[in-house]
Formats: C-alpha cells, structure tokens, sequence
C-alpha cells in the first residue's frame, strides 16, 4: 500500500521560490502524489502478481483515518502480507535543514494489531498473541525502514544527504496493522533542495531508491519464508 501524503484541501508544506524569473509555489501534497503514482507503477512492472493500492491516484483529500482504513480492511490470504508504506516531505523553520529520513513506529508504543477472534477461548492468549505480531511487525518496520535508507543513499546520496532512521508515532503508522513506514523524502523549505524536489528526474531517482528498498525486504521476507529477527544484519 502506497499513501501520498496530504491532497486536495490539504497542500502539506508548500512555498513559493524564484525560478527562471517565475515565481512558482511547489507543494508537498503534489510531490508525494507524482513519487508515490512512480512508485507504484514500477512495482506493478517488476511485481505482476502482487496486488498494488495506491490511497489515492488524483489530487482529492483523504483523512488519516481514511488512510488506514484503506489499509486495514484489505483482507490477505495465510501465506500472505501487507507492506503500507506513506510518502511526505519535510519543512522546517530552519531554511539550512535538509535530507531525507525514515520514521518507523516507536518500539514503546504498544497497539492492538490481531482481531480478538484469533482468541475466543483464552483472552490470556489474546495478549500474548498480540505482543508476539506487534513485534514482529516493528522488526520488519525497521528492516524497511533500513533497506529503503539504503536505497535512497544509493540514488540520491550526492545530491542530498540521509538523516537516518527514526522512530515515532504518526497516525498513519501507528494506526496500520501492518509492518508500516512514513518517508519524509526532504525540505521543501531548503531551497535547494526544494529545487530538486521540484524535479521529475530527480523524483524518479529517489523513486527508484524507494523501490530498491522495498524489493530487497520482498526478497529477505520471502527467502526467509516471513522469519525475521531483530538482531539480523
């Protein structure tokens, strides 16, 4: 599931620069939708048998919870999994702040992700049940999160710098039972790098970085059979 942050009513961070003698006022909402369209297309290419949900494909506003009720009600088969994976970029008051980053969900935040009906005999069992998943899904947030670090760093290293891996509790993560990461793809108010992000080829290059990361977590997740463990390199 890939979620374009922001839309319609709702631009995200947006601001105006001088380019080529024009003013033009670039905004979050239609950056996050132009990586995300990229990004789903590419994995529609290279994974025909998946199934692809973009949240949305046109610039129309969605609510968080809107969001996460995409995700959540998408039912999958045993052997099957769920990646959510939502689009942003970044401003700051500070003009100098610049990068990209990946937020994953705070190990200390604990959430409902099983159905209780998993348990109907034993709700001891639901708990402990719960706790396992929970963890996992953190493990394998993390381990996307990281793969798509990577993945950026390899496409956009030179031109931008990577500000690492970090951990939160945004709505749309946290509310997403699933393994879930929120790419916050760099400073719409760093000029400069406003610039690039005002760029289709540099997009599709932080894209393909995206995509990269996504593909080796896909091949780790499945050549382990959906083991994965925290201390993993």
């Amino acid at each position: 599931i890939i979620d374009a942050g922001h839309g319609g009513k709702d631009p995200g961070a947006i601001k105006t620069y001088k380019i080529k003698g024009k003013d033009v006022t670039i905004k979050e909402k239609d950056i996050n939708l132009k990586v995300s369209k990229y990004l789903g297309e590419r994995l529609k290419t290279y994974y025909p048998d998946k199934q692809i949900v973009l949240t949305r494909e046109t610039d129309v506003f969605l609510s968080l919870s809107e969001r996460t009720d995409i995700a959540n009600a998408i039912k999958v088969d045993e052997n099957e999994a769920i990646l959510f994976i939502s689009i942003h970029v970044n401003s700051s008051l500070n003009k100098t702040s610049s990068g990209y980053e990946v937020w994953y969900l705070s190990p200390g935040y604990r959430r409902t992700v099983l159905d209780d009906s998993v348990a109907k005999e034993d709700k001891s069992l639901f708990s402990i049940l719960n706790s396992m998943m929970e963890e996992e899904y953190t493990t394998e947030s993390i381990m996307i999160a990281k793969f798509i670090m990577d993945g950026l760093e390899a496409q956009i290293g030179s031109q931008s710098k990577a500000r690492g891996i970090k951990a939160e509790e945004w709505f749309v993560v946290k509310n997403s039972n699933m393994p879930a990461v929120l790419i916050e793809l760099g400073f719409i108010s760093n000029e400069k790098e406003a610039l690039l992000l005002n760029d289709d080829k540099y997009l599709k290059k932080a894209t393909l970085g995206i995509y990269n990361g996504i593909a080796a977590f896909i091949t780790h997740f499945e050549r382990s059979k959906g083991f994965t463990t925290a201390n993993e390199n």
